[in-house]
């Protein structure tokens, strides 16, 4: 990804080899992980994968801030630190109260009176911790991961779980949707083509850089899933744009070549999905015992 990455930059002049890099090498679990189970991929092989993109979904979160401005990244790194030294408050506040019961009491009360009160806590949380990373110039996407992880780690009642699945399915993730079909200038590509070269060098560049792993013994079908990309690439051109760090057309290129990764990792699902249906069980693994509520 790295080598890559400077390609590009010098095929075209950006001087973005790091973003580039950061880019290719990502994953976005929110797209590889629902493909993978609505196709009930199961195995060894597909629980490696599975890590394998949180991993790399994780790390270029944490890395586009300080590569996205070269210039910017000691004080992209405090912004950073901030908002992990915030996680971790609020994980030691929740065991604090876990341990004392607090948590517990909160819960019963909230559920008798049908208030929310862990879901409203939450959002309140999350929003806080968006408006520090905002205000320090990292993705937003740093303060949704980090309060996922606290949650994941102190233990998130079932009723929170689905409260949250709910309110991310019926109202965030389409009102993202809609803000990024709106947000996208695909004129700019028509005014600057060249850039749409630069769109599929950083697509396909992905899935080469990801097929990497075919040297380790892993599928193609996989290597390929493990490319989605989405939320990386969407971070990078809303910072790239309000802080005037691309040049014309170029975050539209940044969502083209996303795109281009998830037609890619679509037709990789289902050549995985093929793939375990023919091999059979033995290499998808034993199967599941029917789940009771």
């Amino acid at each position: 990804a790295a080598a890559l990455g400077a390609g590009l930059a010098a095929a075209f002049g950006t001087g973005h080899a790091a973003m580039y890099a950061v880019l290719m090498a990502s994953s976005s679990a929110a797209l590889a992980l629902p493909v993978m189970d609505s196709l009930r991929l199961r195995g060894p092989q597909v629980i490696a994968v599975t890590a394998q993109i949180a991993v790399a979904d994780a790390a270029s979160i944490m890395l586009l801030p300080l590569v996205i401005d070269l210039q910017r990244a000691p004080s992209a790194a405090l912004g950073a630190l901030a908002v992990a030294g915030c996680a971790v408050v609020l994980f030691v506040a929740l065991r604090q109260s876990d341990a004392k019961s607090w948590r517990r009491r909160m819960h019963v009360y909230s559920e008798n009176h049908r208030f929310a009160l862990e879901l409203r806590t939450n959002l309140v949380v999350l929003f806080a911790l968006a408006a520090l990373a905002v205000s320090t110039h990292v993705s937003v996407m740093l303060a949704g991961f980090a309060v996922g992880l606290v949650v994941g780690m102190v233990g998130e009642p079932r009723r929170l779980a689905r409260q949250l699945f709910g309110i991310t399915e019926g109202f965030f993730s389409p009102l993202f949707f809609v803000w990024l079909g709106a947000s996208l200038q695909v004129r700019e590509l028509g005014a600057h083509p060249r850039l749409i070269l630069l769109g599929a060098g950083l697509g396909f560049g992905a899935v080469l850089a990801h097929c990497a792993g075919r040297l380790l013994g892993q599928p193609v079908s996989l290597a390929v899933l493990s490319a989605a990309q989405l939320g990386v690439p969407v971070a990078a051109a809303t910072i790239g744009t309000e802080e005037h760090l691309l040049v014309a057309g170029e975050a539209s290129a940044l969502m083209f070549g996303a795109l281009l990764t998830i037609a890619a990792t679509s037709a990789a699902g289902v050549l995985a999905s093929r793939r375990q249906v023919t091999n059979g069980p033995s290499a998808a693994g034993p199967p599941h015992p029917p789940k009771h509520d």
